[in-house]
């Protein structure tokens, strides 16, 4: 019969690889560059690795102990209340946090938390992996700022190609027109051939002057400056129209006062790359636009009744403008310049672009103030 004794060292023999196993996961999570730190169910911190001092400052004697929300100072996307719902719920929870180092600078972490739970399913500790992503998030931000500084240039571009072609180039064909029709009266009985040839080239003169209006105008209309954004849109859905052939359904209402002059100039943007997709891929012959202003938003939506997108489309577009050229990708940077959301709906018959923008001041009536030197 075994001793007491024996049933001792068997016990310890047992132990023994269980405690080599756990010496070696220290060890390994020891190596690891990311953040790790496991906690307890209270959030209080029981073993913080190498990584983790690296990246915040402190070390494991001076971090352990400490409930780490109120340590590292985070700021969640989301209320903590929600975040420990889901955490407990699913089991795990990502996201990107702020938290504070050591020398109070304030780094971006992409998180993840994942739950531990003994055999009866209970959460005995919390497993958190941060990755600072600190100078990722900041050349995204560069980023983003550029983009936006290359769509404001390619407006300012725009309305200065648009002047120059109505103020000179229009204004030059306009005269050419009137010389040769003076030209035209005069000849007419001395030579009936060059007279015809006359007629000829007013009637070409006066469709090059007609199109350099209209160029000048998809440009940049001027009636956006000194009329507003419905003005705009009625002039531009009216020459849509006349091109596409598609019928197109306006309704804005946005009180009496002008919106801010980037947020029409945005949103008239918007619908004009917006019709011009309908026209290019819905294959739909109606369409409607439709602008709401209150309570401090504006709302734009842009819909058809074609045979909508694919679902693989879909998720790409709303996730990051898709392949389907550079339009939903600039409208998306225009929203998010001025602190909005673009959205994309589908179904088997029809889309929906759907946007929304924060108005943080009035405008006022300042039509004449905005005027952009247009004449006619």
């Amino acid at each position: 019969m075994p001793t007491k004794s024996a049933g001792k060292k068997r016990v310890k023999k047992a132990r023994a690889p269980r405690a080599a196993s756990g010496k070696l996961h220290s060890e390994l999570l020891e190596l690891a560059h990311d953040a790790i730190i496991v906690r307890d169910v209270d959030s209080v911190i029981l073993f913080w690795n190498r990584g983790a001092q690296n990246t915040y400052g402190w070390t494991p004697a001076e971090a352990c102990g400490n409930v780490t929300h109120q340590f590292l100072k985070t700021e969640f996307p989301e209320p903590i209340d929600q975040v420990y719902e889901k955490l407990y719920k699913v089991g795990s929870w990502e996201g990107e946090v702020v938290h504070s180092t050591r020398d109070g600078k304030r780094i971006v972490v992409a998180s993840r938390q994942v739950l531990q739970r003994d055999s009866h399913g209970r959460t005995i500790g919390i497993l958190e992996i941060n990755r600072d992503v600190t100078a990722r998030k900041e050349a995204e931000e560069a980023l983003r700022n550029l983009s936006a500084r290359l769509l404001q240039l390619q407006d300012e571009e725009r309305r200065r190609i648009a002047r120059e072609l109505h103020d000179s180039t229009g204004q030059s064909l306009a005269a050419l027109v009137i010389h040769l029709s003076a030209v035209s009266a005069k000849i007419a009985d001395v030579d009936p051939s060059a007279a015809e040839l006359l007629r000829e080239a007013i009637l070409l003169s006066q469709k090059a002057s007609d199109e350099t209006r209209t160029l000048s105008y998809l440009l940049y209309p001027p009636t956006l400056d000194y009329s507003g954004l419905r003005s705009a849109l009625e002039w531009y859905i009216e020459g849509f129209t006349q091109r596409s052939k598609v019928k197109v359904d306006l309704n804005v209402s946005v009180g009496a006062n002008r919106l801010p002059e980037i947020v029409e100039r945005t949103l008239f943007r918007i619908v004009q790359e917006s019709l011009t997709n309908i026209f290019r891929h819905s294959g739909s012959d109606t369409a409607s636009v439709q602008i709401d202003a209150r309570s401090g938003t504006v709302r734009l939506e842009v819909a058809d009744n074609g045979k909508g997108i694919p679902e693989e489309t879909l998720a790409t577009l709303n996730s990051s403008g898709g392949q389907l050229g550079v339009g939903i990708r600039g409208m998306r940077e225009r929203v998010r310049q001025l602190g909005g959301w673009l959205r994309i709906r589908s179904w088997p018959s029809g889309t929906a672009i759907l946007v929304t923008l924060p108005v943080t001041e009035s405008a006022g009536d300042d039509a004449g103030a905005r005027a952009s030197g247009f004449n006619g």
